[in-house]
């Protein structure tokens, strides 16, 4: 078997130009500030006709929910445009995808009911 080092000198290009894609994906998720998500945020609309709940998102990277069903404690990671929180309710982890407005005005899930979006917008501090 002949390797030839031409070849290997192409794939061995091929193969640090991806790490260097990677690396500036990652840099680039890493730079973007999500401070704007720390805070408390209401449930204001629920195709599904689910009563107001709560969401705080504390800067630690921890989000605690409340609601008329009791009070969760979980964390959350931002990144790509949107904001993962995994909170334990009864032993079990429930994994929430929030989409945001371009404005960082709302949170966005989509019900496992209906397929249409719940929205979440932020509490003013007064």
């Amino acid at each position: 078997m002949s390797v030839s080092l031409t070849g290997l000198f192409m794939n061995l290009k091929v193969i640090v130009a991806i790490l260097l894609l990677l690396q500036s994906a990652i840099v680039m998720a890493d730079d973007y500030d999500y401070d704007w998500v720390v805070g408390k945020w209401a449930l204001v609309y629920d195709p599904d006709g689910g009563k107001t709940d709560y969401l705080e998102f504390l800067a630690n990277g921890d989000v605690i929910s409340s609601g008329p069903a009791g009070s969760y404690e979980g964390f959350y990671i931002a990144s790509f445009g949107m904001i993962k929180a995994v909170l334990n309710i009864h032993d079990k982890d429930l994994i929430l995808t929030f989409h945001h407005n371009q404005a960082n005005t709302e949170l966005r899930i989509i019900t496992s009911d209906s397929g249409r979006a719940s929205i979440y917008e932020k509490l003013e501090l007064k």
